[in-house]
C-alpha cells in the first residue's frame, strides 16, 4: 500500500490571487460555484497540463479547455460550462494573471494604416473596473407581458464561436466561387446559420415570461424555453428588437473589452510628440488569449 502523505505536498501551487464575479454569483447555486462569504474566488495559476490543453485547438473551439482549466484553477467553480459568458471572461483573465503575471498584452489592428498595435494592460486593474449584472433586468410589452432577462451562459458563447468560425472558413470558400448563382445560394446559407443563432442567443437570454392575471385567472409564468422559443417567433419584431439590445448591452458588462491604442507608424508621421491613438475591443477569445502568453 502505498503513503499517501506526499512529501511534495508543502510544494503544490497556492492561489495567487482573489476576484469577484461581474454577476456576484447571482445566478447560481452551491452545486454551480461554492462562493466563499468573501465573494471573491480564489484562483490558482495553470499546471503544465493545463497549458498544454489550451493549445488543444479543437478542445478549445468546443469551450471543453476552458472547462478544465477553470475547473483546475478555480476548484470553487464545480460547473462551469453552466457559468454566464460575462464570469467566464472575467475568471479567464484572473486564470492569465496568476499564471504569468499582472501584465497582460492586448493587441489591434489600426484602422488606418492595418499595421498591429499593442498595449500593456493590468489584470489587477481590469478585474478591479469591472461592471456588475444586475440579479434581475425586466421590460414590458403593449401587451402587457413582462419579460424578465438575464445573461446568456457560457454555452450559448460556445455555440457561437463555432458558428463563427465555421461562418469565417465558409465566407473564405464562397470567394473562391466562380459561378454567381452558387455564390449567393452558399452565402444565404450562411447568413440563415447565423440569424439562427442569434435567435437561440435571444431564447437562451430570456428567463421568463409572465402574462399577467385577470378578475378571473392568476398571472402565469412561463419558463419552458420551447415555448418562449415559440413566442419569439410569432411576436412583434419590436420585442425582438428590445431584446436585441439588451444581449448587446449584457455583452459589453463585466470585463472592460474597449480601451485606446496607440499607432506606432501613424504616430510616427505626426508632428511633434503628437501620438495617433484609436479605440478597439480588447480580443479576450481564448484561441490566442492563453497561446500569445
Amino acid at each position: 500500500m502505498s503513503n499517501t502523505n506526499n512529501p511534495l505536498s508543502g510544494h503544490f501551487r497556492t492561489p495567487k490571487l482573489y476576484t469577484s464575479l461581474p454577476t456576484g454569483g447571482k445566478f447560481y447555486d452551491d452545486t454551480i460555484v461554492d462562493m466563499p462569504s468573501t465573494n471573491e474566488l480564489p484562483v490558482y495559476p495553470m499546471t503544465a497540463k493545463d497549458e498544454i490543453m489550451m493549445k488543444n485547438p479543437d478542445a478549445l473551439l468546443n469551450g471543453e479547455a476552458v472547462a478544465q482549466v477553470i475547473s483546475s484553477c478555480v476548484p470553487n467553480v464545480k460547473q462551469p460550462r453552466l457559468l454566464v459568458a460575462n464570469d467566464v471572461d472575467a475568471l479567464l483573465v484572473a486564470i492569465q494573471g496568476a499564471t504569468f503575471g499582472d501584465e497582460l498584452t492586448v493587441s489591434a489592428n489600426c484602422p488606418t494604416c492595418g499595421e498591429q498595435a499593442s498595449a500593456v494592460l493590468s489584470t489587477e486593474v481590469v478585474l478591479a473596473n469591472m461592471d456588475n449584472i444586475d440579479k434581475k433586468y425586466e421590460f414590458s410589452t403593449d401587451s402587457g407581458l413582462l419579460i424578465s432577462m438575464k445573461p446568456f451562459s457560457y454555452e450559448t458563447s460556445v455555440k457561437a464561436g463555432v458558428a463563427n468560425f465555421r461562418s469565417e472558413r465558409s465566407l473564405q470558400s464562397i470567394s473562391e466561387i466562380d459561378d454567381e448563382i452558387e455564390k449567393i445560394r452558399a452565402f444565404n446559407t450562411n447568413f440563415i446559420e447565423l440569424a439562427k443563432l442569434n435567435f437561440d442567443i435571444l431564447v437562451d437570454s430570456v428567463n421568463s415570461i409572465t402574462v399577467p392575471g385577470s378578475e378571473d385567472s392568476e398571472s402565469v409564468v412561463v419558463t419552458d424555453k420551447a415555448h418562449i422559443s415559440e413566442f419569439l417567433e410569432n411576436c412583434d419584431a419590436t420585442i425582438g428588437k428590445e431584446l436585441e439590445e439588451f444581449v448587446t448591452e449584457m455583452g459589453n458588462k463585466g470585463i472592460q473589452k474597449v480601451m485606446q491604442m496607440t499607432c506606432e507608424p501613424c504616430s510616427e508621421k505626426l508632428e511633434g510628440d503628437e501620438e495617433f491613438t484609436f479605440e478597439s475591443a480588447v480580443n479576450f477569445n481564448t484561441v490566442n488569449f492563453f497561446t500569445a502568453s
